[in-house]
């Protein structure tokens, strides 16, 4: 390895990505402010705990009082501490609603040959101490507000675990086979849930029903399909909370029901969902409810804020996010600002090597002596009009 040389999955961020990821980190903490969740931090260090969701994926660090320190792998289980301690009697099962948005930086210990990133942005929400219909809606609601308000078409998938938990109950699905079973099933692959259920014995006709459930995808149509062909009264039950579910939406029309999500059967307890949109073949966000893993009563969602913007199209052109005018007239330049106009202060004084330095930033237009003037023919009047017009407008204060 070189000197300096990086970590494998990790990486630098230039300005312009810089400035992209922060513009959707603030359009989404501002949507969720909107809907009444109030921002909270957590630390990035915590203590190893071998137990945690995420403990194989942990970087573990030595610290001098020799314990194990881990750097933050997800923010849920931070939340639920935070939320311990801030609030004991919803965290003891007190029904109050409390409502946590968040964002940093979270560490995957990975095997880098897999050349996977390692250190990412994670966004996301909590809704705690209220397990109804409602406040699952809520979520479902801002996921797909999540998708739209960068810019994006929406789809959400729908589904509840609960009800394939429901449906191994019934059947009478051993416990050693239900992780790879839940997998099969969740991968949508029918001949592998087959084949993962043929050493259990099961009866032909629960064999059947469970064979089902992977093409359980759709519209509303779905849930009536689900209760003819997995009719055990627990599966019932799930599907009419999931029903229950859907009525809160007056316009359900970016809702799809995959009645085949299973993934984390232990973990998650009641409705989940995943966010995509058209043309990107990744979940840009994902979450549910897990109802007693952590408290007694909590849903969210998260999102990885780089998944995120490699899926946005770009809203603007460079030559609008990127600086317009390169001055050497600092009052000049303060008016512009004041008026919304992105400057840069030259680093020479000789008009000509300012003209020279804007070419080379490809910065379209110089102010120098107070008279602005383009550099890149391509330009344009019309831009040139507006700058000149805003330049000479009110003034603002000092940069």
């Amino acid at each position: 390895m070189s000197q300096g040389a990086l970590p494998d999955g990790t990486r630098f961020v230039l300005p312009d990505t810089a400035a992209r990821r922060d513009e959707l980190r603030d359009l989404l903490r501002d949507l969720y402010h909107a809907w009444g969740f109030d921002q909270v931090e957590v630390p990035s260090l915590e203590r190893y705990d071998p137990n945690h969701p995420r403990a194989g994926q942990s970087f573990k660090l030595a610290d001098r009082d020799s314990g194990v320190l881990a750097l933050r792998t997800d923010f849920t289980p931070a939340l639920a501490q935070l939320v311990r301690a801030a609030h004991p009697a919803v965290a003891g099962g007190a029904q109050r609603p409390v409502r946590y948005q968040y964002a940093g930086t979270v560490w995957h210990a990975i095997d880098p040959e897999l050349a996977r990133t390692r250190e990412f942005t994670q966004v996301g929400i909590e809704l705690i101490g209220v397990s109804n219909a409602r406040a699952d809606a809520e979520l479902i609601h801002l996921a797909r507000e999540s998708v739209r308000v960068v810019g994006l078409e929406p789809r959400v998938e729908v589904g509840n675990p609960g009800f394939v938990r429901a449906a191994f109950d019934a059947a009478g699905v051993p416990g050693s086979l239900r992780d790879l079973a839940a997998d099969a099933i969740d991968r949508k692959d029918r001949s592998d849930l087959s084949g993962v259920l043929a050493p259990a014995g099961l009866a032909t006709a629960s064999v059947d029903a469970l064979l089902a459930i992977p093409d359980l995808y759709g519209g509303n149509e779905v849930l009536a399909h689900a209760r003819t062909a997995i009719p055990w009264p627990a599966a019932l039950r799930e599907l009419d909370r999931l029903e229950g579910v859907l009525r809160e939406f007056e316009d359900d029309s970016e809702l799809m029901l995959d009645l085949s999500m299973a993934r984390r059967l232990s973990y998650y307890t009641g409705v989940t969902f995943r966010a995509y949109t058209p043309d990107f073949g990744q979940p840009l966000l994902g979450g549910g409810r897990y109802d007693g893993a952590l408290l007694p009563a909590a849903a969210g969602f998260s999102l990885g804020l780089e998944r995120l913007m490699r899926a946005v199209a770009r809203r603007r052109s460079v030559s609008e996010t990127e600086p317009l005018v390169l001055a050497l007239d600092d009052a000049g330049a303060r008016r512009l600002r004041a008026a919304g106009v992105r400057v840069v202060r030259a680093l020479d004084v000789e008009p000509a090597a300012v003209r020279r330095e804007a070419r080379d930033l490809g910065i379209p237009f110089v102010l120098v002596d107070g008279r602005l003037e383009a550099v890149d023919p391509a330009a344009g009047a019309a831009r040139l009009a507006d700058l000149e017009a805003a330049l000479v407008g009110d003034g603002g204060a000092d940069a």
